[in-house]
């Protein structure tokens, strides 16, 4: 009796610390039911907004009370999370250095020291593109013409200034639209604009659509400028728009810079592990929304993070032995 009691007795313990144990690993796979989660990520001919749109379907599925949400990009994100207005948004990585030191277009609102890196994802092209029947070739020949310069204080605007100060010029030489990459594409095919600046993966929804009703050029940004423009802004680096993509004479030389995903500092460390563990786990789907999300690779996950990396996602990094 005694036997089979003490017998009983400890295969009761057992269950109970199984049950224990499943609680605890569940934690982190639960911890989303029924978090609000907003995804914050670009224009609608950006590769921010198609993804947003899949990462919050991803996260609805692991119970979130998840939606995406269309924005002026990354200044806008940026400013909206320092607020914790929102758990999540892409970045481009130039645009969040400088939020979170507060300089350059961030200068008059201060640093957005709340911010915390999610992580690296894939590389931006900066894209100047105009039509072949609009003569423009070179960045000089940008002078004087009305050009998209992207949303204000857009990552696509920063950039856009800092490509015409390595150039010698600035928004005086030009005559400066602050429209967004499907606004600058609609003013080139009703004859508003003579060049829109885009700043995305590849290819872009936008410049796809005008390629269907005019032949287009890519203008090409020296490597030589690109180099220098590093030495005071480290984020950028040379890059290649393939001829392939757009159906181009040749490959255009122009600046690349890594897009990034931002949440900040409020955002519980449960909460960040499994946002960073469901979009990790769940490329493939991200892949199949667009193919800039190809070029993302956790491997790279931690490279030139412009703002500290949030403990959650550390924790999922470390899971998976991703170092600095």
């Amino acid at each position: 009796m005694k036997k089979s009691l003490f017998i009983s007795l400890f295969l009761l313990l057992l269950l109970v610390l199984s049950a224990c144990g499943d609680s605890a690993d569940g934690s982190a796979e639960d911890a989303l039911d029924g978090e609000f989660v907003t995804v914050l990520t670009g224009g609608s001919s950006g590769v921010y907004y198609p993804l947003g749109g899949a990462m919050a379907n991803i996260y609805q599925d692991m119970g979130a009370n998840a939606n995406s949400q269309s924005t002026a990009a990354s200044a806008a994100n940026i400013t909206t999370l320092n607020q914790g207005d929102a758990e999540l948004g892409f970045s481009m990585g130039d645009a969040a250095a400088d939020g979170y030191e507060g300089v350059d277009s961030f200068a008059e609102q201060g640093a957005q020291e709340n911010i915390r890196s999610i992580a690296s994802l894939y590389p931006n092209f900066l894209q100047i593109v105009a039509t072949a029947e609009s003569g423009i070739k070179t960045v000089e020949d940008l002078a004087g013409k009305n050009i998209a310069v992207g949303a204000p204080a857009s990552g696509t605007e920063i950039s856009a200034k800092r490509v015409l100060e390595a150039y010698g010029m600035s928004y005086d030489d030009i005559n400066e639209d602050y429209l967004s990459f499907a606004e600058g594409v609609e003013g080139i095919k009703n004859g508003t604009i003579d060049a829109v600046v885009i700043s995305s993966g590849l290819p872009n929804a936008g410049v796809m659509e005008l390629q269907t009703s005019h032949e287009i050029v890519v203008v090409e940004i020296a490597e030589e400028k690109v180099l220098k423009m590093q030495e005071k802004y480290p984020a950028f680096f040379p890059a290649t728009v393939p001829a392939d993509v757009y159906e181009l004479e040749s490959d255009t030389p122009t600046i690349g810079v890594n897009n990034v995903l931002l949440t900040h500092k409020d955002v519980s460390d449960e909460v960040a592990y499994a946002l960073t563990k469901g979009f990790y786990e769940n490329l493939d789907t991200l892949k199949e929304t667009h193919s800039a999300a190809s070029d993302i690779n956790i491997d790279n996950a931690l490279k030139n993070l412009p703002a500290p990396l949030h403990p959650g996602a550390k924790k999922y990094f470390d899971e998976q032995g991703i170092t600095e």
